[in-house]
């Protein structure tokens, strides 16, 4: 059954199987090259990076503010390969490779092969999927990923609305809902969309919504066992990266700056590829001609209306008052999809060659200045966690207290840094330590930046009484790649001689 989308049959099949051979091979010889270029560069571990590295030291159903999915392929990653540049870099690129596979597979029954090679590798000039992604970003990643995959799934079920499908569309909202949560906000908007476009509700809503939902239930279910009794602990950092921004002024200020936070976010999410197309188009715009009458206009006007109806709810609570770009990725990554899509009459194959010039040299471009970046940020003035002297902490560290396996920090840059160049070194958050039941016993080593919580020492003893204080001092390194400056870190030695002895708080 094929009611509801339009499906684009111009391309001969030869064509489609050179066009996808040659997408590939560029996508694996642009991911290999950053893959070797981050190998290459041997800075200390960006903030994502470093998180997921400390994550990743064990298996867990639920990971605090963080969804578990990409902990579990991070952990997968370092158990098949060890923990090395390689291994932290490949789930990464192997998820960057299918967001733009995914792509061009979810466009190419819609705008044809042209208009999904665009599509797809339009992607590379949004910059938080083009730079930010290859920099540092994960969780959000993944999420975008996942949410291109459920995309392709919904538009392949409308195509085919077999049992199967309804499954694997389930699945796939069952591993979103673990990337991140806000992942909820893509589903609600698609299933908004999909109700609001009668072709698409008469084929999809059907009996066959309970596969999906039962599948999406099970898949969920592990960590949402898990959520629901940590669902504190869960909400706590997303409530405070919303609350961001929001001050104590009054309502009406903080919706007042909850919108303009959400059209600056979303401006710097679109504005560059918006310029791109009116640049690299300008001499089709004659043959630009939308139709809103066909379905699958009318689903990507209804799905971005339901997405900005909920964001604007969301700021209506008054509670937000800070929206990042980065989490506009799972919800506009489609915009290049949705012009072809509304503007059928626009020639794709013309498109396509005007967009790749400029795709080829933005990607060049980023490969490149991210290497640049962390040799000569430092003397540009630019200090960023790649010129960290982490290793140089971690090397001396083990120097001074060989017999030492356990350090107790209070940032995730830290911690996950020191795990990263020493394996042996068992990383925990202070807070973490304070709260969690965990055995804290023998030596273990408190270690703090300058941008500590004071009173950290005071927190801990309270926490574990028993352990005692065998050294304390302080380590002054200097910047990485020539940077002017230094940082200093405090460290505590301490010695748990009861080995019943947990932190509570």
């Amino acid at each position: 059954m094929t009611e509801g989308i339009r499906i684009d049959a111009r391309d001969a099949a030869p064509t489609i199987r050179g066009e996808q051979g040659h997408l590939l091979a560029a996508l694996l010889a642009y991911f290999a090259a950053h893959l070797l270029i981050q190998m290459t560069v041997t800075g200390s571990l960006e903030r994502d990076e470093a998180e997921i590295v400390y994550l990743a030291q064990q298996l867990q159903l639920g990971y605090g503010t963080q969804p578990p999915l990409y902990a579990w392929l991070q952990w997968l990653a370092f158990s098949m390969f060890g923990l090395n540049l390689f291994a932290l870099a490949l789930p990464k690129v192997l998820i960057l490779l299918a967001l733009y596979l995914g792509m061009y597979r979810a466009a190419r029954p819609l705008i044809g092969v042209h208009g999904a090679l665009a599509a797809a590798a339009s992607l590379v000039l949004f910059p938080q999927i083009g730079w930010e992604s290859l920099r540092d970003l994960t969780h959000s990643v993944l999420l975008t990923s996942v949410a291109c995959a459920t995309l392709w799934c919904y538009f392949a079920v409308l195509r085919k609305p077999d049992a199967r499908g309804y499954a694997l569309f389930g699945l796939l909202v069952g591993l979103g809902l673990q990337t991140k949560y806000n992942f909820g906000i893509f589903l609600a908007g698609l299933v908004c969309a999909s109700l609001l476009v009668r072709e698409h509700r008469h084929v999809l809503w059907n009996r066959k919504v309970v596969i999906a939902a039962g599948t999406a239930f099970l898949v969920f279910l592990p960590h949402g066992a898990w959520l629901m009794q940590n669902l504190d602990a869960a909400a706590a950092g997303t409530v405070r990266k919303l609350a961001e921004g929001a001050g104590e002024a009054g309502y009406l200020d903080n919706v007042g700056a909850g919108l303009a936070s959400l059209l600056s976010a979303t401006l710097a999410f679109a504005v560059l590829p918006v310029l791109v197309y009116l640049f690299a188009l300008r001499r089709l715009r004659k043959q630009i001609a939308f139709d809103l009458r066909a379905p699958e206009s009318r689903f990507f006007l209804c799905l971005y209306a339901s997405f900005l109806a909920l964001l604007v709810a969301i700021v209506l609570t008054g509670e937000v008052g800070k929206i990042k770009d980065r989490w506009m990725m799972p919800l506009l990554f489609s915009l290049p999809l949705a012009l072809f899509a509304v503007a059928p009459r626009l020639p794709r194959r013309a498109a396509f060659e005007r967009l790749r010039p400029v795709v080829v040299a933005v990607g060049l471009l980023v490969l490149i200045l991210l290497p640049m970046r962390t040799w000569f940020g430092p003397a540009l003035g630019k200090i960023a966690p790649p010129h960290h002297p982490y290793p140089e902490l971690a090397s001396e560290l083990v120097r001074r207290f060989p017999a030492t396996t356990t350090v107790v920090t209070e940032g995730t840059l830290i911690a996950g840094n020191l795990h990263f160049e020493q394996p042996r070194l068992r990383t925990l958050l202070l807070e973490h330590a304070i709260r969690s039941e965990e055995r804290l016993a023998g030596q273990v080593l408190l270690v703090m930046d300058e941008d500590a919580t004071p009173g950290w020492l005071d927190r801990f003893r309270q926490a574990c009484p028993q352990a005692q204080v065998t050294e304390q001092g302080r380590i002054r390194l200097g910047y990485r790649f020539g940077g002017k400056g230094s940082m200093t870190f405090d460290y505590v030695h301490l010695n748990v001689e009861d080995t019943t002895c947990c932190c509570q708080s």
